[in-house]
């Protein structure tokens, strides 16, 4: 439980630093450049979208902070992080949830192998070889949990109907 209260912290240090960031940086926004596009993709969602969203990118951030700072996998852990990605799945009436559940368990049986490699080099045996394999673990696992935050925000993008909507009469005009 401890470890849940460092990572509430330090989410808590993240939000303050990306608000400030986030601040600066619109006031140099402009409407009229192609980043709209990109921002717009978040225009036009509904709450169940955003707190799908929000889910997702928690339980992203949650994962590679557990990773990073070597903890051991608990029930709690594992109870948060499948918790958040069945409420991201069902708020968007998911049909894949149960794949996206299962992907998750995959995430967290590498965390737990990441923390039982470090563990190892630390109080058994130290091996520079021992060491890559943590290191390119880690690499392997930030993509793989890369990969499943922009697949849930592929499926989150692809349920809001003014993007579907506006994509198709995209590709209609430019043929």
């Amino acid at each position: 439980m401890e470890n849940v209260l460092y990572f509430a912290s330090v989410g808590l240090i993240v939000l303050i630093s990306l608000y400030a960031i986030l601040k600066i940086l619109i006031k140099k926004f402009n409407p009229e450049e192609s980043k709209v596009n990109i921002y717009g993709i978040l225009q036009g969602m509904k709450n169940t979208e955003i707190i799908s969203l929000s889910c997702s990118i928690v339980s992203y951030i949650f994962l590679l902070y557990i990773m990073a700072s070597f903890i051991d996998l608990n029930l709690y852990i594992a109870l948060i992080s499948l918790s958040l990605t069945l409420i991201s799945g069902l708020l968007i009436k998911n049909k894949k949830v149960i794949i996206n559940l299962l992907l998750d368990l995959i995430s967290l049986g590498g965390i737990k192998l990441v923390y039982l490699i470090h563990d190892y080099i630390i109080n058994e045996y130290y091996s520079v070889w021992m060491l890559l394999l943590l290191v390119f673990l880690m690499i392997f696992l930030l993509l793989y949990l890369s990969y499943t935050l922009l697949k849930n925000i592929k499926n989150v993008v692809i349920r809001n109907k003014y993007v579907r909507k506006g994509g198709k009469d995209e590709n209609k005009k430019r043929s």
